[in-house]
């Protein structure tokens, strides 16, 4: 009996691929089988029903990938490929309750693209509209792995940086403005640059989204507008 003990327990060990080994020494434990009941009919019967409760577990697990998926094509935005403004805020409660319950630093970085109402008037709302994908995909790809960006309120965007201080958020607010005013887009044949100015803030504990959006606005406001390089 010790010796089938083992052998049971070795199937268990060498069957790493989630596969139940063929023979059944770990089922008759499971299932409470008295050896001697182990007849040919209810091995077959176990087989099926342990096949089903493995087709089951991978149903499960698919459902579980869609779900998640589908979750984040809500909380993005189609065009700008970034967070919308409730998924946004619901991270900044998030990060609010880390830094009162971890004492994790945060801060916030607020962009407003400040020469939307010049290009809509001279150009129209399509040059509009990829001026603001031009501004997100550069956002996205300079952004570090752990930030996270929204789209805000009118052309404006937010972004959530972890375990960073007032300071080097500015410097980080800088180095994007620039980066946005540097690479500009072509439309209808014109060459077009993006005009941003930021704010920075870090979150407190005890603050709402809209206490950090509206002190990130106030710092953001009383900065001059960017002059594109």
């Amino acid at each position: 009996h010790n010796e089938e003990q083992g052998k049971g327990a070795g199937s268990e060990s060498e069957d790493h691929s989630g596969h139940l080994a063929e023979d059944y020494h770990d089922e008759i434990s499971v299932f409470g089988i008295p050896k001697e009941d182990m007849t040919e009919p209810v091995r077959k019967a176990l087989k099926l029903l342990l096949g089903e409760i493995n087709a089951l577990r991978g149903q499960l697990i698919s459902a579980h990938g869609h779900e998640a998926y589908l979750e984040e094509q809500v909380e993005k935005d189609r065009l700008l490929q970034v967070m919308r403004r409730k998924a946004f805020m619901a991270r900044l409660s998030l990060a609010v309750r880390r830094v009162e319950d971890e004492h994790v630093l945060f801060c916030v970085l607020y962009f407003c693209i400040n020469n939307v109402d010049t290009v809509q008037s001279q150009y129209g709302s399509g040059a509009v509209e990829n001026m603001m994908v031009h501004a997100s995909d550069i956002l996205r790809e300079k952004c570090e792995a752990g930030d996270v960006i929204g789209s805000l309120d009118h052309f404006d965007f937010g972004i959530v940086l972890p375990g960073i201080d007032p300071v080097h958020a500015a410097q980080r607010g800088h180095n994007l403005v620039a980066e946005m005013a540097a690479h500009g887009f072509s439309w209808q044949g014109q060459r077009l640059h993006i005009q941003a100015k930021f704010g920075v803030t870090e979150i407190a504990p005890g603050d709402s989204g809209d206490d950090i959006i509206e002190r990130a606005k106030q710092v953001m406001d009383s900065l001059s507008p960017q002059s594109p390089a």
